[in-house]
């Protein structure tokens, strides 16, 4: 509306500039006797003069400059109609369906057919080149609350559903397009899989075989009530759309409880085995702190921090091997209010390599008459480097052997304490272990 206001108001100036120029030169004529000017003092101007229009998906041209009235004309209107009459100065380019993969070609001729308009068409006449694109995003997106809260606006510290339908140039379903979802300001983030990274301003992907793409949103814990926006942009096609949505803000903390990422998925190297010594970072929202975490094996985790006192604040918890397939942490807010995240510790899929190279202790063991003060030699071969060495009541040296073959030595046993194992233990994973004996008789 401000633009049309602007150019009505250029228009009523250029007008009385008009008739001023006319007073002058009748004057000058004696009476109005002279030919009239008919020479167009500003010609006509749009922009831009190359654009991409999708099917279903409004897209203007602006007319910046010229007298008026003015008319379109399309050079194909069965994909791209017009108005030929254009009111205001803004041409509306609606392209119809279009089956074609490709690109079609058309061109918008646009004149100025003011009367005092001058015939050069270099001063009346312009054209925009339009490229038409089948829309894979004719039918918008929705960005749905997943707690109901807020009614359909979504709760500051509270997440939502952002949804893509992709259509294809034939109709149906458009599978496996890469979608990218964009933060348009800085109230929300993008939740994601990365435990590293869990929030992101932008992430891509890809449509399922229904056509459909979706990302969860996070609204910042005290962001004020607005409405906001998210781009979204089909990278096959390049077609973009931005949605609206509403976010309310909430100050009752217990209203509100969110864990970013609320699952998460570590998969071990191979059949059998699940990770050991992997770091999750979960993230606490809302609520009122301090928050209390438990989980439901605890033996199967090592859970740190499990008082996290601020809002925003996070508990960690590291894998020790064990296969949990989901551990369930249970998060509860200072007022009560709860929420859960899951951690999913699963095996792999691939095979074990096989040990060509098997960890071996030579000599296997030793029987002596005389232990005290005596030392006894090994050396360790195979398996990968270093090794600890373990055997009770002994001193071993070195500790951890750091090569292989390396040697070690086994001092401090005193006559009469019977069978000693020595225990070797290497890197790889999964550990390989071997032992030797001695025997103070």
């Amino acid at each position: 509306m401000t633009e049309i206001r602007h150019f009505a108001g250029w228009l009523r100036s250029f007008a009385g500039l008009v008739a001023v120029a006319a007073a002058v030169a009748l004057s000058a004529c004696g009476g109005g006797s002279g030919a009239p000017n008919n020479t167009l003092q500003r010609p006509l101007e749009v922009a831009p003069t190359s654009v991409v229009a999708y099917s279903g998906v409004p897209t203007f041209v602006y007319i910046t400059q010229g007298v008026g009235p003015f008319r379109a004309i399309s050079s194909n209107p069965a994909v791209l109609p017009v108005q030929q009459n254009v009111i205001g100065p803004a041409v509306l380019l609606l392209a119809n369906p279009v089956t074609d993969t490709g690109d079609t070609p058309v061109t918008i001729t646009i004149d100025d057919l003011a009367p005092s308009a001058a015939a050069d068409p270099a001063l009346t006449r312009r054209t925009v080149s339009v490229t038409v694109r089948a829309g894979s995003l004719v039918n918008g997106f929705t960005i749905t609350p997943n707690l109901a809260d807020c009614g359909t606006a979504v709760c500051s510290g509270q997440t939502a559903t952002a949804t893509v339908t992709l259509t294809a140039p034939g109709g149906g379903p458009a599978a496996g397009h890469a979608v990218r979802f964009d933060v348009i300001g800085s109230a929300y983030a993008i939740v994601t899989n990365n435990p590293a990274n869990p929030l992101t301003n932008s992430l891509t992907v890809v449509s399922d075989a229904n056509g459909k793409a979706s990302v969860v949103i996070r609204v910042n814990t005290n962001a004020p009530s607005q409405v906001a926006q998210m781009s979204v942009t089909d990278l096959t096609t390049g077609q973009q759309l931005t949605g609206n949505f509403t976010i309310t803000q909430v100050t009752d903390g217990s209203q509100i409880l969110s864990v970013v990422p609320d699952t998460v998925t570590i998969t071990g190297a191979f059949k059998g085995q699940c990770s050991s010594g992997f770091v999750t970072e979960y993230f606490i929202y809302g609520g009122t702190p301090p928050y209390r975490v438990s989980s439901t094996f605890p033996n199967s985790i090592v859970l740190q921090n499990s008082v996290v006192n601020t809002n925003g604040g996070s508990f960690r918890a590291i894998t020790n091997g064990a296969c949990v397939d989901p551990l369930t942490f249970t998060i509860v807010d200072a007022t009560g209010r709860q929420t859960t995240a899951e951690l999913h510790n699963v095996e792999g899929t691939a095979d074990a390599p096989v040990v060509t190279d098997p960890l071996v202790i030579s000599p296997g063991s030793f029987t002596s008459a005389t232990c005290t003060g005596n030392t006894f030699n090994f050396v360790i071969s195979g398996g990968k480097a270093p090794f600890n060495v373990v055997s009770g009541g002994a001193t071993v040296t070195p500790n951890p052997v750091t090569t292989t073959p390396g040697a070690v030595a086994v001092s401090g046993l005193i006559n009469g304490s019977g069978a000693h194992q020595v225990l070797v233990g290497d890197s790889s994973a999964p550990q390989r272990t071997t032992t030797a004996t001695i025997t103070c008789s």
